[in-house]
C-alpha cells in the first residue's frame, strides 16, 4: 500500500533545504544539489539582459552513439561566488571563469577527459577524469591540493576514442553529510568500484580524506551519483538505477521496467525516484501512470512537460486504484494529480503547420527553478515562468533568442547561465549593457625547427602505415609532436615522466585547438604507464633520457608489445654500432616477426605480420567449411578489455540486431562490418575505422541469405574475407575490395540468364557460388553450383542440382552438398525452429573442388538444415533439430547417429537448433543440452568432476536470454547468455561479459589474436547499461567468475573450496574449484554452508588491490563478524578423513597492526591465537594462508573464529582429501 505521511513530507521539505552550508546565490554541483533537483531557493532578477557569451568547441561525449548515455553532451558548469567552474571531455581541462564578465581565470588539464561537473565544498574543487585518478583543486588558485589514484592498476585503453584508465569515473560525484560518492569502471566483468570519500576524515601527513571502495557486481554506473536521505542512487545509463543504504550498504530493490526511456539522468526526492522519463516510488516499488523527462523537482512538486506542455505534478497527493492486469491479477496503479498546466502556445507562440511534427522537432526543456520562476527552452528561445500564485495563473514574464541547443541551464550569481550543446556559453544579468562576445582564438602550429622537421618527414617516409597512432616516450620542447601533427594524421600519444613538461605541451597545443582531439599528453615513465598492447602504428622519442627508455633491452621487449602487428614499428636514434647491438638484442629476445632496419641515422624495430597463435575469420560460418570454429589460439580466459566506444561504436555501422545482418569478417588486422548502404573496415588492435565503400541496398531480398524475417527484412549481402580482397555480391555482381583502401579490384558476373548470386565460399583460387533460379511453384531456389577462377574471372565448372544445394562446405580438395528440396528452409522465424518440410529424395553428395565431378552420393533420411565438415577427422556432420549424423568423408560411409530433441537455451529457434560445432576431434551439440562428442565414434566426452573426482559427461550451459548460435576457438565457446558469455571448453564452466550483450547473430568473433564484439545488438532497447563496440584479450590478472551445468555431487569430495562474498565460481590453476558463498553466480554445484556470529557481512574489493602471490581473488572478498562457520560435505561418509584445511585471510580495510585479532579452531580445537591478519601478513590487503593438516572430518567441517579485538574476518577455505 502507498505509505504517505506527514512525517514522509516533511522530510522530503528537508532534503530540499538539505545544501544548508551553501552559500546563497552559489550553485556547487550539478543541478544544484545532492538530489539533483535543480531547484534553488534564490531568486533571478525578473528582466535579464545578455553580458556575455564564449564559445568553446563542441563537447566531445563518451558515448555519441547512445543519447541515452550522453552525461557529457554539453558543457555542465557550477557557479560559486563570482566563478563559473567547467569540465571538458574535450579538452582535459578544468577552467575556472569570471561569472561577470567570462574572462578565465585560470585552466587545470588532467590526464584524461573530465566528463562530469566538479563538487565545491569549503574553498575546493572534487572531481575525477578518465585517467582514473580523483582530484582536488584549491578554487581560487587551480593548484592541486591532493589527489587519490582510485584506478587498481595503471592498465589503459584505448576508450571511447582516448586513451583512458580500464577504470574511468562514471559515476559523477555526489556530496551528502561530508562524504562525496563516485564510481570507476565501466564494465563490471572488470570490475566496477564504488567509492567514498570522507572529507572529515583525513590523513595527518597529506590532508587526503579517507577514501575506501567496494565492487559493485554486476552494475555499471554511467550517470551522475544522487543521494537522498539514507539512500544513494546510481544511474546505470539504460538499465534500471542502483540503490543502496548509505549507512548499511545493503542494497535496495529496484523494480521497474527500464526498457526504452530510461537513461543516465536521475533525480530523487524523499521516496521518489526521476529516471528518464520514469517516475518511481521506491518505498512501494510502483511506477507512476505518468512520464516526465528530466523534470525539476520541488516542493512537493514535479515541474516538467507533457504533450507539448509545461505541467506540475503533485507529490503531496498521490493517487492509486488497483486494476487488473492482462493475466487477470490484481495490480496497483499510481498516479500524480495535476497542479496546472501551461500550452506551450502561450511561451512560444502557436506552431506552424502540423503541431504534433512542430513539437517533435522543437521539444519544449524545463530546465531549473530559482526561487518562483521555472527557466526553459523552447525553439530558439530561453524563457521564465512565473509560478502561479492566488491572483494569477503560470505565465511566461522573459524570454530571449539563443543559437544552439541547451543542454545546461544554471541560476547563481544573480545570473542565468545557459550552455549549448554546440559550446557556446550565454550569461544574462540584470544589467542592461553591451554584450562581451568571446570567439574561441587559436594560434595554428608551424615548424620552427628544420632538423626536426627533418626527422619527421624521415620516420613517416620509413613507416608502412599513415594511419593509426603515433607514441612519443619522451618529450622535451614538443617539436617532434608538433611536427607528427603538422606532416601526418595520427593521433599523437605523448607520455614523459617531467609534469612540468608535459603541462607546457598541453597548453601550447590546446591553444592551436588540437589538444584532445589531435593529440594527448600524459605523465608517466613510458615503459612502466600501462599502454596498451597492440596501439602503436608508430613509436618514436623526443628524449629517450627523459622518456626512461636509455636501457635497450627494456625498450625492445615493453615496446614490441605495444607494437601494432602488421607493421607498427618503433624508431630509435642509433649510431651503427648501437644498431647492430640493436640486431643481436632483437635475436637474444626472440620475438617473433620482429624485423631490424637501418633507416638513415634510425633504427627500425617493426612487428611484421600477425600475431603467432592468431587467426582470421574468412566466411560467415569461419571458414569453407562451416566449422563454427576459429583457429585463434591467443583469445582465451581471463579476458580484459583492449579498446572500447569510439568511431567503430557508431550505429550507422550496423544493421538493426532483428534484421539479422551479415556477420563480421576478420583478416589481416582488418574486421569487415556490413551496415545499411556501407561497408566499414575497422582496426581490431584500437577501434579505429579505416575506410568506408557504399553499397546499394535493395528491397529485395539477397537469395540465401537465412535470418529474422518477422521484421520482413533480410539485410545484407553475402560476402567473404582473404588476403587478396574482400568478395561481396551486391547489384548481382561480385565485386573484390582492397581489404587496405577499400577500392575495388575486380568484378564477377553471372550472365543475366544464369539466375542470381546466392552464398559463396572462397577455396584456394576458386570463388564457389551457389545460383538461385525460379522453380515453378517452388520459388527461387539454388539449382547449381558454379566453380569461378578467381584470378581470370572464367566459369571453371557447373553442376546442377537434382533438386537444390541450400548447404556446402568445403575443404581437403572435396566440396560437400546436400542436394533435397526443402521448403522455408530460410524462413527461420517462421519456422520457430521445427524441421522444415522436404521431399521424399534427399541426397549427402562429395565432389571435387577442382571439377565438379562427383566421389559418391547417399540417399539420406535426414532434412538437413546444417552441414559442416571436419578436415581434420575427415568427418561430414549433418544435422537438425532433431538429430545429427555423422559421415566419413573420404567414402560417404555412415559413422554414426544420434536422435535427440535439440532443447535449445531458451534463445531463437534457428540460431540454436540445429548447428554444431566442430572442435578439433569433438562435435559439441550446442542445440541443447550442451553436451560435446566424440567426432569420429558419437561417444560422449568425459571429465572429471572437480570436487569428487568422479568420470562425468562433459557439458556446459548458459543462462538468460538467448539470440545468437555459439562459436568456438582452441578455449572457449562465445554466445549470447543475457549478457555477452562464453565457456572455458577445459573447465566447462561458464562466465558473463557483463555489461553489454552481443547481437542476434553471434558478434563475438575471436580472431585476430582478439574477441572481436562490434555493437550488432544497435537497435535493442533492453536495459543493459551499455550498447557500444569493443574487443577483448586475455589478461592473465584480470577476475574471471563462473557458472556451470555441475550438479551438487553426493559422493564425499576429493577437494573443494569456499571464497567468501565472492560472484560467482572459479576453478584455480591445479583444478580445484572455488564455490561462491552465498552462492550468487548462476547455477553451481553448492554445498551446504551455515554462517554465524555477529551480524557477519560479506564485503568484495578489487583482486589487483590485494597483495600476495596466492589466490589474491580469493583474497579481495571475504566474511566479516562471522563466528561459527560450518561446511557440510557431500555424501553420506560414516567414518573420519583427514582433509588438509588452508584458511585464506586479508585485511580487507586500510588499517595498521592491533585494530583485529581473534582466535581460529577447527572442529573444536584452537589452532590459532590471537591472529592479527594485518600483523602476520605484513600490512593490510595482503593476503595470508593458514595450512592446517590431518584435520579429521566425517560429515562436516567447522571453523571457529573468536574475537578479541574488533570483528574476525575470513575470506576462504580450501579442503583437500589426504588419502
Amino acid at each position: 500500500m502507498l505509505r504517505i505521511t506527514l512525517a514522509g513530507l516533511l522530510f522530503v521539505g528537508y532534503l530540499w533545504a538539505g545544501l544548508s552550508t551553501v552559500v546563497a546565490g552559489d550553485w556547487p554541483t550539478w543541478r544544484y544539489d545532492s538530489q539533483r533537483s535543480a531547484a534553488a531557493p534564490d531568486a533571478l532578477p525578473a528582466k535579464l539582459h545578455l553580458q556575455w557569451t564564449l564559445q568553446r568547441p563542441p563537447s566531445a561525449p563518451a558515448w555519441p552513439e547512445d543519447p541515452r548515455l550522453q552525461f557529457d553532451a554539453g558543457y555542465e558548469p557550477i557557479v560559486v561566488g563570482d566563478t563559473l567552474y567547467v569540465g571538458s571531455a574535450r579538452n582535459d581541462s578544468l577552467t575556472a571563469i569570471a561569472a561577470s564578465t567570462g574572462d578565465e581565470k585560470w585552466k587545470f588539464f588532467a590526464g584524461g577527459p573530465i566528463r562530469f561537473a566538479p563538487v565545491f565544498t569549503e574553498g575546493r574543487l572534487y572531481f575525477g577524469a578518465d585517467d582514473g585518478v580523483f582530484y582536488c583543486l584549491d578554487a581560487e588558485t587551480g593548484t592541486v591540493v591532493w589527489q587519490h589514484d582510485t584506478a587498481p592498476t595503471n592498465r589503459k585503453v584505448i576508450g571511447n576514442g582516448r586513451l583512458t584508465s580500464v577504470w574511468p569515473m562514471r559515476g559523477g560525484p555526489v556530496l551528502s553529510d561530508g562524504k562525496i560518492q563516485f564510481t570507476t569502471g565501466v564494465w563490471p566483468f572488470e570490475g566496477v568500484m564504488l567509492y567514498t570519500l570522507d572529507l572529515q576524515n583525513a590523513d595527518a601527513t597529506d590532508e587526503k580524506p579517507h577514501l575506501t571502495s567496494t565492487v559493485l557486481a554486476d552494475s555499471a554506473p554511467q550517470g551522475y551519483a544522487v543521494v537522498a536521505g539514507d539512500r544513494l542512487f546510481l544511474p546505470c545509463g539504460r538499465e534500471r538505477v542502483l540503490a543502496r543504504s548509505l549507512s548499511t550498504g545493503k542494497p535496495i530493490g529496484m523494480k521497474y521496467d527500464s526498457r526504452g526511456k530510461t537513461d543516465f539522468h536521475a533525480i530523487a526526492a524523499g521516496d521518489w525516484l526521476f529516471h528518464g522519463e520514469k517516475i518511481f516510488h521506491v518505498q512501494d516499488q510502483l511506477l507512476a501512470a505518468v512520464e516526465a523527462r528530466r523534470p525539476v523537482v520541488a516542493d512537493n512538486t514535479v515541474y516538467g512537460v507533457q504533450g507539448g506542455n509545461v505541467v506540475a505534478l503533485d507529490l503531496a497527493d498521490p493517487q492509486y486504484t488497483e486494476t487488473k492486469d492482462r493475466r487477470g491479477k490484481l495490480v496497483k496503479q499510481l498516479s500524480l494529480a495535476k497542479k496546472w498546466e501551461l500550452s506551450y502556445a502561450d511561451i512560444v507562440g502557436k506552431a506552424e503547420g502540423d503541431a504534433a511534427k512542430w513539437l517533435a522537432d522543437n521539444p519544449l526543456t524545463i530546465h531549473l527553478k530559482a526561487g518562483n520562476r521555472l527557466y526553459g527552452y523552447q525553439a530558439g528561445q530561453v524563457f521564465a515562468i512565473d509560478l502561479p500564485t492566488e491572483n494569477s495563473p503560470a505565465n511566461k514574464t522573459w524570454s530571449a533568442a539563443i543559437e544552439g541547443t541547451p543542454t545546461s541551464m544554471v541560476a547563481a550569481a544573480d545570473k542565468l547561465f545557459v550552455v549549448t550543446q554546440e559550446g557556446k556559453f550565454y550569461c544574462f544579468g540584470a544589467e542592461k549593457t553591451d554584450p562581451r562576445h568571446h570567439k574561441p582564438e587559436s594560434v595554428e602550429l608551424a615548424s620552427t625547427d628544420a632538423a626536426t622537421a627533418e626527422k619527421v618527414a624521415a620516420l613517416l617516409k620509413a613507416s608502412p602505415s599513415d594511419t593509426g597512432y603515433a607514441l612519443v616516450m619522451g618529450v622535451s620542447d614538443g617539436g617532434l609532436i608538433e611536427e607528427l601533427l603538422l606532416q601526418s594524421q595520427l593521433p599523437v600519444i605523448a607520455v614523459d615522466q617531467d609534469a612540468a613538461k608535459i603541462d607546457a605541451v598541453r597548453r601550447k597545443l590546446d591553444a592551436a585547438g588540437v589538444y584532445g582531439t589531435r593529440v594527448s599528453a600524459h605523465v608517466g615513465r613510458p615503459l612502466e604507464f600501462g599502454l596498451p598492447p597492440y596501439m602503436a602504428s608508430l613509436i618514436t622519442s623526443e628524449d629517450a633520457q627523459s622518456g626512461d627508455i636509455s636501457d635497450a633491452a627494456s625498450v625492445i621487449q615493453k615496446t614490441f608489445q605495444i607494437l601494432r602487428p602488421y607493421g607498427g614499428a618503433a624508431y630509435l636514434a642509433t649510431s651503427d654500432v648501437e644498431h647492430e647491438m640493436l640486431v643481436h638484442f632483437v635475436a637474444a629476445l626472440g620475438l617473433a616477426n620482429a624485423e631490424v632496419r637501418r633507416v638513415g641515422d634510425l633504427s627500425s624495430i617493426s612487428r611484421e605480420g600477425s600475431l603467432p597463435g592468431a587467426a582470421d575469420w574468412t566466411h560467415e560460418y569461419g571458414d569453407t567449411a562451416n566449422t563454427l570454429m576459429s583457429k585463434d589460439k591467443l583469445v582465451k580466459a581471463p579476458l580484459g578489455v583492449l579498446w572500447f566506444g569510439g568511431p567503430a561504436a557508431d550505429g550507422d555501422l550496423f544493421y538493426n540486431r532483428h534484421y539479422w545482418g551479415p556477420s563480421l569478417t576478420v583478416i589481416g588486422g582488418r574486421m569487415f562490418l556490413q551496415g545499411p548502404n556501407k561497408l566499414s573496415a575497422v582496426d581490431i588492435y584500437t577501434g579505429r575505422v579505416l575506410w568506408q565503400m557504399p553499397l546499394k541496398d535493395s528491397d529485395e531480398i539477397q537469395p540465401g541469405r537465412r535470418g529474422n524475417d518477422f521484421e520482413e527484412v533480410i539485410a545484407g549481402f553475402n560476402f567473404v574475407a582473404m588476403e587478396d580482397g574482400i568478395y561481396l555480391v551486391n547489384e548481382q555482381v561480385c565485386r573484390r575490395y582492397d581489404p587496405a583502401t577499400g577500392k575495388v579490384m575486380s568484378e564477377f558476373t553471372l550472365p543475366k540468364a544464369e539466375g542470381q548470386w546466392g552464398r559463396f565460399r572462397v577455396y584456394e583460387d576458386l570463388l564457389i557460388a551457389e545460383v538461385f533460379r525460379e522453380v515453378p511453384g517452388k520459388g527461387r531456389l539454388p539449382v547449381e553450383l558454379q566453380a569461378i577462377d578467381r584470378n581470370s574471372g572464367e566459369t571453371v565448372w557447373k553442376k546442377t542440382a537434382k533438386f537444390s544445394f541450400p548447404f556446402v562446405a568445403i575443404n581437403g580438395g572435396k566440396l560437400y552438398c546436400f542436394d533435397g528440396m526443402i521448403q522455408d528452409l530460410y524462413l527461420d522465424w517462421k519456422r520457430r525452429g521445427k524441421i522444415p518440410e522436404a521431399g521424399p529424395d534427399r541426397d549427402v553428395v562429395a565432389m571435387d573442388v577442382r571439377s565438379g565431378k562427383e566421389f559418391w552420393r547417399y540417399t539420406t533420411d535426414m532434412i538437413a538444415t546444417w552441414l559442416s565438415y571436419s578436415q581434420e577427422n575427415d568427418v561430414l556432420m549433418v544435422s537438425n533439430n532433431k538429430g545429427m549424423i555423422a559421415y566419413r568423408g573420404k567414402d560417404g560411409k555412415e559413422l554414426w547417429r544420434k536422435y535427440a530433441q535439440g532443447k535449445g537455451f531458451a534463445g531463437h529457434p534457428e540460431n540454436l537448433w540445429d548447428r554444431v560445432i566442430l572442435w578439433k576431434d569433438q562435435v559439441i551439440d550446442q542445440r541443447g543440452p550442451g553436451l560435446a562428442y566424440n567426432i569420429a565414434t558419437g561417444e560422449s566426452i568425459q571429465r572429471k568432476h572437480p570436487v569428487t573426482d568422479e568420470e562425468i559427461d562433459w557439458e556446459f550451459t548458459k543462462k538468460g536470454h538467448h539470440c545468437n548460435y555459439a562459436i568456438a576457438n582452441e578455449h572457449l565457446l562465445t554466445f549470447r547468455a543475457g549478457d555477452a558469455g562464453f565457456c572455458d571448453v577445459e573447465t566447462g564452466t561458464t562466465s558473463r561479459l557483463t555489461g553489454f550483450r552481443s547481437g542476434c547473430r553471434n558478434s563475438l568473433i575471436p580472431a585476430g589474436g582478439v574477441l572481436n564484439a562490434p555493437n550488432m545488438a544497435h537497435g535493442c532497447v533492453c536495459g543493459y547499461s551499455i550498447f557500444t563496440s569493443l574487443a577483448l584479450v586475455h589478461v592473465p590478472d584480470a577476475d574471471l567468475w563462473t557458472y556451470g551445468a555441475l550438479k551438487k555431487p553426493d559422493v564425499q569430495p576429493r577437494q573443494l573450496a569456499v571464497n567468501f562474498g565472492a560472484p560467482g565460481d572459479r576453478v584455480d590453476e591445479t583444478g580445484m574449484m572455488w564455490l561462491d558463498y552465498p552462492s550468487v553466480g548462476g547455477t553451481s554445484p553448492d554445498v551446504e554452508v551455515k554462517v554465524t556470529g555477529d551480524n557477519p557481512s560479506y564485503y568484495r574489493n578489487h583482486s589487483a588491490r590485494i597483495h600476495g602471490s596466492d589466490l589474491k581473488w580469493v583474497a579481495a572478498s571475504g566474511v566479516e563478524g562471522a563466528e561459527e562457520i560450518t561446511i557440510k560435505l557431500p555424501g553420506r561418509a560414516k567414518q573420519p578423513r583427514n582433509y588438509t584445511v588452508r584458511l585464506y585471510f586479508a585485511e580487507p580495510n586500510d588499517t595498521s597492526a592491533g585494530h583485529r585479532q581473534f582466535n581460529v579452531s577447527l572442529q573444536d580445537q584452537q589452532l590459532l591465537a590471537d591472529l592479527d591478519v594485518a600483523k602476520a601478513a605484513g600490512g593490510s590487503q595482503r593476503i595470508l594462508v593458514k595450512e592446517f593438516k590431518e584435520i579429521a572430518i566425517t560429515e562436516e567441517l567447522k571453523i571457529s573464529l573468536t574475537p578479541g579485538v574488533g570483528r574476525p574476518v575470513l575470506c576462504g577455505v580450501a579442503i583437500a582429501a589426504e588419502n
